[in-house]
């Protein structure tokens, strides 16, 4: 079957039309709302002439625990939306129930993707980009199909891509670009408007409200292109019996 690009777009579109109330609901609990208050509570250092790497070190260890849990909650609410998606008839209660009890295991299996990733990039560029475009729907393969072995995950994950990783790494990086330069004009205009016309403190608190709101809506739209990547790579079938 042929992997079409606008095929697989047009159903990431569809999905955010189907399910946008709840999908907006939830990612502003779980991946706005974080992604401001870490913004806000935990500003990064600017990075000075000197020594800006010592300076990232230094706050990472200052804040690694809130930063860890910000991404536990961000990854509930991912979680939880995949469950709206896959999971027919399921209420946000439901999803977000879902969302805790498949964590543990969604973690993992992100802490095994980036793990090989990133050891792809570390002997060589081409091979970390290649682990990148056939792992890129593992999150979604967990969700899914409910499977709770990040190994099984990875086995079902290669074999759903076998074929298709520079496609799929196409496609990802052909909208992570459009919405990176989307999410940057956006934040550069407003953020400078904000600044000219306001205060300085509420200045800077609407810029960041506008980036965490930006960044949320990009985050979103690439976890439905993901689930649109899974869908035009599985059989329907495959999917249908782990619901009913």
């Amino acid at each position: 079957m042929p992997f079409s690009y606008s095929a697989v777009w047009d159903d990431a579109v569809q999905t955010l039309r189907s399910h946008a109330s709840l999908i907006t609901a939830i990612a502003g609990v779980f991946i706005f709302l974080p992604s401001l208050l870490t913004s806000y509570l935990l500003p990064q250092p600017q990075g000075g002439e000197q020594q800006p790497l010592g300076e990232l070190v230094a706050y990472l260890n200052a804040n690694f625990h809130w930063l860890v849990l910000g991404q536990l909650v961000r990854m509930i609410g991912i979680i939880a939306i995949l469950q709206l998606v896959f999971n027919r008839g399921v209420t946000v209660g439901g999803a977000i129930a879902g969302g805790v009890a498949l964590l543990p295991f969604y973690f993992l299996a992100s802490l095994l993707s980036g793990f090989l990733i990133g050891l792809g990039f570390i002997l060589l560029i081409l091979p970390g980009l290649y682990l990148f475009g056939r792992l890129a729907p593992l999150g979604v393969v967990v969700v899914a199909e409910n499977r709770r072995n990040p190994i099984d995950a990875l086995r079902r994950t290669f074999a759903l891509t076998s074929g298709r990783g520079w496609a799929i790494l196409g496609l990802v990086l052909l909208v992570a670009i459009a919405g990176f330069v989307a999410v940057a004009a956006t934040v550069a205009v407003l953020g400078s408007v904000f600044l000219l016309v306001l205060p300085r403190n509420l200045g800077d608190l609407l810029v960041m409200i506008v980036s965490a709101f930006a960044g949320s809506v990009f985050e979103v739209v690439l976890l439905l292109l993901y689930a649109a990547i899974y869908r035009a790579l599985a059989p329907a079938a495959s999917v249908a019996a782990r619901f009913n």
